[in-house]
């Protein structure tokens, strides 16, 4: 069984300064959880942990805003964004653009997830650009470095309704919607909204 290790750091420590870029005017209500994770196969256990790995790992753009509390008329819990590294892989990169607005989001890069800039994500959107785990041989010597991953796209003034799922992948094309609670499994094109599990094109925004 793979061994994991996570580190949890805040944007404004030294650690944050190295692995996070915030462009100006970014807004941040209440503390985003920003964690990096090393997941490690048992050939890799004795692996040495360093934090460079993970080296501007996160880009944020300028006027993001970033709601990160539980303040608003409905459920919306932190924004977390996650980056993992598996074995001596590259770990995992997150870019988000400008002007994107992130309630609650949670974002897990093992490879790569893009934001395109002017996003808008309604509360409790969740992205994985990996399946997390393979659905066969849980707990054997080599689960971590089967687990399947592709990246994650959302191309820019797409907006992603409450509850979302968006997996690994998938890329939502420009001006798209996706409504509450969908599950993506498939790229959805520009200009198209998207509704259902999984969420199938029922309508042309043009």
């Amino acid at each position: 069984m793979p061994s994991y290790e996570n580190i949890s750091i805040a944007a404004e420590s030294e650690a944050g300064r190295r692995c996070v870029r915030i462009g100006a005017s970014a807004t941040i209500s209440g503390a985003p959880d920003i964690t990096f994770t090393w997941v490690r196969d048992e050939a890799y256990r004795q692996l040495p942990t360093h934090l460079a790995d993970f080296a501007e790992g996160i880009q944020i753009g300028t006027n993001v805003y970033m709601e990160s509390c539980d303040r608003l008329a409905f459920h919306c819990g932190r924004v977390k964004l996650t980056l993992v590294k598996r074995n001596a892989e590259r770990a995992g990169r997150l870019v988000i653009g400008d002007g994107v607005v992130l309630q609650g989001t949670a974002i897990v890069a093992y490879q790569q997830v893009t934001i395109e800039d002017h996003v808008t994500f309604g509360p409790n959107v969740t992205l994985m650009d990996s399946s997390g785990h393979p659905l066969v041989g849980r707990g054997e010597t080599d689960e971590a470095a089967r687990i399947v991953t592709a990246p994650v796209r959302v191309r820019e003034h797409a907006w992603i309704g409450m509850n979302a799922i968006i997996l690994k992948g998938v890329t939502i094309g420009a001006h798209a919607v996706i409504g509450a609670g969908s599950v993506v499994s498939r790229d959805v094109p520009d200009y198209a909204l998207a509704t259902g599990h999984p969420a199938q094109v029922v309508k042309w925004l043009r």
